[in-house]
């Protein structure tokens, strides 16, 4: 029996590397996507099939949109998109430019609209197929920091479920909103924890919680157009400035 596919990007580190370890771990062929991070990506390749599991590293660029549906069309059939990869470059609404807006756009928005359309080509069979979002708790408590990274991701919210109606009742479209899980770029270890305690249950979210969710969406047959909150209760701190700028 041919295994079920999954393909996660952003799989060479951080979330997507946690989520395609614990999907390969569930049975599913892993297609570990990169873009630069070849070494990482080649280690989870490695460390999935040392458990047993199967998994392929796939390159390509998520900001190139023009190739993207011809390269996911080779992979073939995918039953389980998760679209984790994600820039978090900082700009503001007072100095925006207009290429750095752009690649924001596509790497978080308009790559993952493109992949789950592709996807969606291949299942005509009732919930044969699921798509899962990686949102921001940041949708439910804005502030104006990473303008770009914020609108993408509130478009791919919204996307969530528009295509939730338009794949339906062959594929599933869900989203995971996480709140501060991992360090981001330039912060400190003691900034990170600090940040992390920062919310009603005085504890964020892990990547051990962001898999469980991830695995609770795809054992539940009948969820669709659903964002889950994965955050301590962050999203009801109102802030002004992002979390990992003190906010």
């Amino acid at each position: 029996m041919m295994p079920k596919i999954a393909l996660v990007t952003g799989a060479g580190k951080r979330l997507g590397a946690a989520i395609a370890k614990a999907l390969a771990e569930d049975g599913y062929k892993a297609w570990v996507h990169f873009n630069h991070s070849a070494d990482e990506a080649g280690q989870i390749v490695a460390d999935i099939r040392a458990a047993g599991g199967e998994a392929e590293a796939v390159q390509f660029d998520l900001a190139e949109t023009s190739a993207l549906v011809q390269l996911v069309r080779g992979l073939g059939r995918i039953d389980v998109l998760v679209n984790s990869a994600s820039v978090f470059d900082y700009d503001a609404a007072n100095a925006l430019d207009p290429a750095d807006m752009q690649r924001i756009l596509n790497i978080n928005l308009i790559a993952p609209c493109l992949l789950a359309s592709v996807m969606a080509e291949s299942h005509a069979t009732r919930n044969s197929g699921c798509v899962i979002n990686l949102l921001d708790q940041k949708l439910y408590n804005l502030n104006p920091d990473h303008f770009s990274y914020t609108l993408a991701k509130a478009g791919l919210h919204t996307a969530t479920e528009t295509m939730a109606m338009q794949f339906a009742p062959n594929v599933r479209v869900n989203g995971v909103a996480p709140g501060l899980t991992l360090p981001a770029p330039d912060m400190s270890k003691a900034e990170f924890e600090a940040a992390h305690r920062n919310n009603p249950m005085q504890g964020g979210s892990t990547p051990e919680d962001i898999v469980r969710t991830v695995r609770f969406i795809l054992a539940s047959p009948v969820m669709t157009a659903e964002t889950i909150l994965v955050d301590g209760g962050e999203h009801l701190m109102r802030r002004h400035r992002d979390v990992s700028k003190g906010g």
